[in-house]
């Protein structure tokens, strides 16, 4: 006690600390939840739930999270007044001012969602088509799509193809590869300038080493949502990542079929099922454990020139028409 009376800042220390305990007891099962389990052995101090939330800018204000609201209590029910009793509404809808009154109902609600009963959205299902199809086609990514063009020439004679052997989602809207008669622009300006029907994207083995699973898909997605800027018309097709063999999968630290599935699984998540859809065309190449069939590859990783003809045919196969 002599020691705390004469060291001002060690007693405030020790009030800190008991000031962060007690917050951390309190909001241990709400706001840091998340956090609960690596105290919950006792070898930890539980004031680090603070701290650790702090890191995350998560603070005792913060809004809770879904399952954190499942822990709170209800909201109290709250009456309305009588029909009798409410005013009519001025709601302003497509810039213009609308009233309504008590029990009459807005054709849209107040998102501008139309509530009529016609709001049914419509669902696109793949659908078979043929090679004109990809006419006002695009194709962007690495070498595997390069490949796809000097081996299906019904794809080639047809569609257009931005391609580039080791392109990563990280440079593909950066590097300039793509040549016209002015010289090479890259892949941003090119979009700017033309416009297409349907794009689709196969990256991401290049860069299979690189960030994790989230900072890949967060590139991703700043691609494609550039790509929708550049092209408000086209069909964006995400296409999952070419497997590898099982060989090489069980024998590369970073090139395996896990890491590819776990980006696959992420990816597939932007796809919203309305002018983005995914395709997993891994479906056409792979063997009954997952893998990349050995057979149809040189290389366990790209595929032989007479084997492109089976993504061809998965790309006729899965089709959106409009």
């Amino acid at each position: 006690m002599k020691v705390l009376k004469e060291c001002p800042i060690l007693i405030g220390i020790v009030l800190i600390g008991v000031v962060l305990t007690i917050v951390s007891f309190i909001f241990k099962d709400t706001v840091y939840s998340e956090y609960a389990d690596t105290v919950s052995d006792g070898k930890i101090p539980v004031l680090s739930l603070v701290l650790k939330g702090a890191r995350d800018e998560v603070y005792p204000w913060s809004t809770p999270s879904v399952e954190e609201e499942a822990l709170l209590p209800a909201p109290e029910e709250v009456v309305e007044p009588a029909a009798e009793e409410q005013e009519g509404t001025t709601l302003i809808i497509a810039g213009e001012k609308q009233e309504f009154q008590p029990g009459q109902v807005s054709a849209n609600d107040v998102s501008g969602n139309d509530i009529s009963g016609n709001s049914e959205p419509e669902v696109y299902e793949f659908t078979e088509v043929d090679d004109d199809y990809f006419t006002d086609a695009l194709f962007i990514g690495d070498s595997r799509t390069v490949g796809l063009s000097e081996y299906c020439e019904e794809l080639d004679t047809r569609a257009t193809f931005y391609s580039k052997v080791s392109l990563t989602i990280f440079d593909v809207m950066k590097k300039e590869f793509i040549k016209t008669d002015d010289g090479k622009i890259g892949v941003e300006q090119a979009l700017s300038e033309n416009q297409f029907g349907k794009i689709y994207i196969m990256l991401g083995l290049n860069e299979i080493g690189t960030g994790d699973t989230q900072y890949f898909t967060d590139a991703y997605k700043e691609v494609v949502d550039r790509i929708r800027e550049l092209q408000p018309d086209a069909i964006i097709y995400i296409q999952g990542i070419m497997h590898v063999t099982g060989k090489k999968s069980d024998n590369d630290k970073y090139f395996n079929n896990a890491r590819i599935n776990e980006r696959n699984a992420a990816i597939s998540e932007l796809a919203d099922q309305k002018d983005i859809f995914y395709l997993d065309m891994n479906e056409s190449v792979d063997d009954e454990d997952g893998n990349l069939d050995s057979t149809l590859t040189f290389d366990d990783v790209h595929l032989k020139a007479s084997s492109y003809e089976r993504w061809h045919q998965y790309l006729l196969h899965n089709a959106i028409v409009k």
